[in-house]
């Protein structure tokens, strides 16, 4: 029987009182699984919500850790609109809480409208395989899945930094994507503020791939990418130079939603 998350919320403490593999690891507090790797670490949240912890020496770098966002849309009136969890069995899954299980873990997600997705998490060396899964769908209109990467506010500045003072401070980070339409591998410098990563020229038509290099993520790799050719769509969202913080989206093809190649690998290197 599924195991409903709201209710680790509802009672948290009691519920990871009852943990052994929780009770000591106070940094799991509030996390339904979580998973340990000398890199980073991996939790997927009680309250659905995922969280990846940036380590350095073994230990997490403070106030750098990544958001992952599980998204479920709806195009409503024209416009795609975020679902939201259900308030009450929105949030289940089969598996038993914990840390670094060994078999895959299986989140199912039930928004209001009443689409139900199933997300399976394929832990593999470092690097994580998410499926998504469409396995109830009652509105009429589209849906669309996929997942949002949120990266922290990598590096901050008084005023606004003149070429030098920025160079000084993010000269080695970079994003390098392969473009879907041609295959293409862009490279855009953080210190590049003329170059928009979403223009033309870089990644305007999506991304089957990209890496994120940044001192503001403790010298750390960030990859996103399609586990197979067709598997969806990577994009960007910024505000501004990428010096900023900035998010990675990834968005499933639909039309091939449910098979195991659709989906997206991450990691942090």
């Amino acid at each position: 029987m599924n195991r409903s998350l709201l209710l680790l919320v509802a009672c948290l403490t009691s519920s990871f009182a009852e943990l052994p593999q929780m009770s000591d690891k106070t940094q799991w507090l509030g996390y339904f699984v979580g998973w340990e790797h000398r890199p980073y670490d991996l939790g997927i949240g009680a309250d659905g919500n995922s969280s990846l912890f940036i380590k350095e020496k073994g230990k997490r770098v403070s106030n750098k850790q990544i958001e992952m966002r599980y998204l479920i849309e709806e195009e409503i009136d024209g416009k795609w609109v975020t679902r939201k969890f259900l308030s009450e069995d929105g949030l289940a899954s089969p598996n038993k809480e914990g840390i670094d299980p060994k078999n895959p873990v299986v989140l199912v997600t039930t928004v209001t409208g009443d689409t139900k997705v199933e997300w399976t998490h394929l832990p593999s060396g470092d690097s994580f395989t998410l499926i998504p899964k469409l396995i109830e769908k009652k509105t009429e209109n589209k849906i669309r899945v996929g997942v949002r990467f949120n990266l922290p506010s990598l590096y901050r500045f008084d005023e606004v930094p003149n070429k030098r003072e920025l160079k000084a401070k993010v000269g080695g980070d970079y994003v390098i994507g392969i473009r879907l339409k041609d295959k293409k591998k862009v490279r855009a410098k953080f210190t590049d503020l003329e170059d928009d990563i979403m223009s033309e020229e870089f990644l305007k038509d999506g991304a089957s791939s990209v890496e994120v290099r940044s001192g503001g993520i403790a010298d750390r790799t960030f990859l996103v990418e399609n586990s197979s050719p067709k598997a969806g769509r990577i994009d960007l969202i910024t505000k501004g130079p990428l010096h900023k913080s900035f998010k990675v989206l990834w968005m499933a093809n639909m039309e091939k939603l449910g098979e195991k190649e659709t989906s997206v690998t991450f990691s942090v290197e």
